[in-house]
């Protein structure tokens, strides 16, 4: 038994999801921008708390999730920007903010109203947008985001800096996340990785219940 739940924790370390150790971000509440010319007590819905993005590479799409402290589109003039890392990104913000981590060649628009565009690839379809309380989610396909020097769309790197599209510049920008950073989209695990962890996971459970009734 050993044996097999030692089996079990490598198919779980063997995971793709284990090569990506930044996959996703969480972000303090409140620590909105100086430079920002909105009401901070009043845009809870553009304070980023957490964000993380997927890639299925069966189906060549990522799923950006976005989760702020407060419920999205409570500033009807916000904007979800999400930067995209696709091997060409500059520091777009090292010159009027000092931000030289955050590095993207492409930005995808989210609006509260559930649309959604790519700059320069197009418009996202209807229902790629859900909004749902404090989250915001949206899937965009790979096609929209040829690389730029990648050779695998995991080595993506990306930011979100919601926007309230009431100001202009980098004072319309409330929050980053990460602050000065960007971070690597997470694989969705293929079929046969998904069925090796369930594996995984039942075999160590079996191994701790036979140990505790030992």
């Amino acid at each position: 038994m050993r044996l097999l739940a030692h089996t079990a924790a490598l198919a779980l370390l063997g995971l793709p999801l284990a090569s990506h150790a930044l996959d996703g971000v969480t972000d303090p509440k409140g620590d909105f921008l100086a430079t920002f010319a909105g009401s901070a007590a009043a845009s809870a819905d553009l304070d980023v708390v957490a964000a993380t993005v997927l890639y299925d590479a069966v189906a060549d799409t990522f799923t950006l999730k976005a989760t702020m402290d407060g419920n999205v589109g409570s500033t009807a003039t916000g904007l979800y920007v999400w930067g995209v890392n696709r091997g060409a990104g500059v520091a777009g913000f090292a010159n009027n903010l000092g931000l030289n981590g955050v590095r993207f060649d492409r930005v995808i628009l989210l609006n509260p109203n559930g649309t959604g565009i790519v700059a320069g690839a197009g418009a996202l379809p209807a229902g790629s947008v859900i909004i749902s309380g404090k989250n915001i989610t949206a899937t965009v396909s790979g096609a929209l985001l040829p690389s730029t020097g990648f050779a695998n769309k995991l080595d993506y790197t990306f930011n979100l800096w919601p926007r309230n599209t009431t100001f202009a510049g980098v004072s319309a920008i409330s929050d980053f996340a990460p602050n000065n950073a960007n971070f690597t989209a997470a694989p969705v695990p293929e079929p046969a990785s998904a069925a090796l962890l369930l594996g995984g996971l039942g075999l160590v459970a079996l191994y701790r219940r036979r140990q505790s009734n030992s």
